[in-house]
């Protein structure tokens, strides 16, 4: 009686490792957040290569905008479009032909995905203010490569102010390598990264550097994977293989809510709705992760350092630094209400001036108004986006003014 139990127990056990393995399967091209051996050194298409060299491949930051694109986005409210100009800002209409007096650096919520050129918050700015605010925003970008981004930059740069803009997860984005190891799946995203040793500040070039290097990226595997924390500390432990089940407790907080929602959405016919309510449930867990590494004095410290030198850089060149924080969806739906970088940002003010948008977004009576929503998650809406001026505007105005006071003085 017991060997049969036993052996009804085992196999119990190996159908539910078989169920849940075809399970995977056939979510994985649904959903490609599900990672599995496969992904350790996923194939590289060459057609999506040379589709991605003629958007936006850059071989020192990793991607950037290409002067004279032009697209669109489908989001919740519609399908918006967005320009870029000549110099690789997104079109601010009506102030083209104004010199700059700031410049705005950052991520895709500076560049301001899901809504139109006159709903960015550099345009709106720019209304408030009467002056251009160009947009040199690039998607999901670090600091570190929107730092490298302004000091390109910098020599031709007119603006008196530089304002960089970044989301809380900056800290998770300055870590990685290549944000295939964080964001599954993106395997055309190598970029630079700094590290902080005792010498200061060490830039590592991308691990790709020109088109011909993603076919040949697995013969430098081992310095990627030891640049990069997240290979072990999160992209092996999320791989869904046998045995599958205790990788599913394990990961519990992640892969059940993921395989829940896509097999009830897609039950009912509602794929779209299923995706965007698992791919929720991974910006949640990106989260968590953004406050733990706040909560890491080494990552902290690295932080610091670039925050430092966007500083200096700035001062260096006559102009005035501002840090803007904006906080993601997912940042405001933790239950301990987006804390984790806010001794980083009170750390950091002793530095240069920095406007956290965490608590004004948190206690807004309209939250879900402040966003718009699309494939790749929320981002502010034109609401959100004319709140973030709003709060910015008198930081920026009291800079621009003390500047054609000394100006005047001089």
């Amino acid at each position: 009686m017991r060997a049969r139990t036993v052996a009804a127990l085992a196999g119990g056990y190996l159908a539910a490792e078989y169920g849940v393995s075809v399970l995977v399967k056939r979510l994985k091209p649904v959903f490609p957040w599900l990672i599995t051996p496969a992904d350790l050194t996923p194939p590289i298409d060459p057609g999506l290569v040379e589709k991605h060299v003629a958007r936006s491949f850059d071989p020192e930051l990793g991607w950037c905008r290409r002067p004279g694109e032009r697209g669109d986005e489908v989001t919740d409210r519609g399908r918006v479009g967005y320009a870029v100009d000549e110099h690789g800002r997104r079109r601010n209409p009506g102030f083209e032909q104004d010199p700059a007096a700031v410049a705005c650096f950052g991520d895709s919520f500076t560049f301001c995905r899901l809504v139109a050129d006159d709903q960015t918050w550099p345009h709106h700015l720019s209304r408030m203010l009467g002056v251009n605010a160009a947009n040199y925003g690039v998607g999901n970008y670090g600091l570190d490569q929107a730092l490298l981004r302004l000091e390109r930059e910098l020599p031709t740069l007119e603006s008196q102010v530089v304002v960089m803009g970044v989301v809380p997860e900056t800290i998770a984005r300055v870590h990685s390598y290549w944000k295939h190891y964080f964001e599954y799946g993106n395997v055309l995203a190598f970029k630079p990264r700094f590290t902080l040793g005792a010498d200061g500040l060490r830039l590592h070039g991308s691990a790709v550097r020109e088109p011909g290097e993603y076919a040949t990226y697995r013969d430098r595997l081992a310095e990627i994977t030891a640049l990069d924390p997240f290979h072990t500390g999160k992209f092996r432990p999320d791989l869904l293989r046998f045995p599958y089940l205790p990788r599913l407790v394990r990961r519990g907080r992640r892969h059940l809510p993921v395989l829940a929602h896509l097999v009830a959405g897609l039950a009912r016919g509602r794929r779209e709705e299923a995706v965007r309510a698992a791919f929720g449930v991974v910006l949640r867990d990106n989260a968590r992760w953004t406050a733990r590494l706040y909560a890491d004095p080494q990552a902290r410290r690295l932080m610091r350092a670039l925050v430092e030198r966007f500083a200096a850089v700035c001062r260096a060149a006559g102009k005035h630094p501002v840090l803007l924080v904006i906080p993601q969806l997912a940042d405001l739906e933790r239950a301990d209400g987006a804390t984790a970088h806010r001794g980083f940002v009170a750390e950091v003010a002793g530095v240069l001036p920095v406007v956290d948008l965490t608590g004004r977004f948190r206690h807004d009576p309209d939250r879900a108004g402040l966003f718009s929503y699309g494939k790749l998650g929320p981002h502010c809406s034109d609401r959100g986006n004319a709140l973030v001026a709003g709060e910015l505007r008198p930081v920026v105005e009291a800079l621009l003014r003390s500047d054609a006071e000394s100006h005047a003085g001089g």
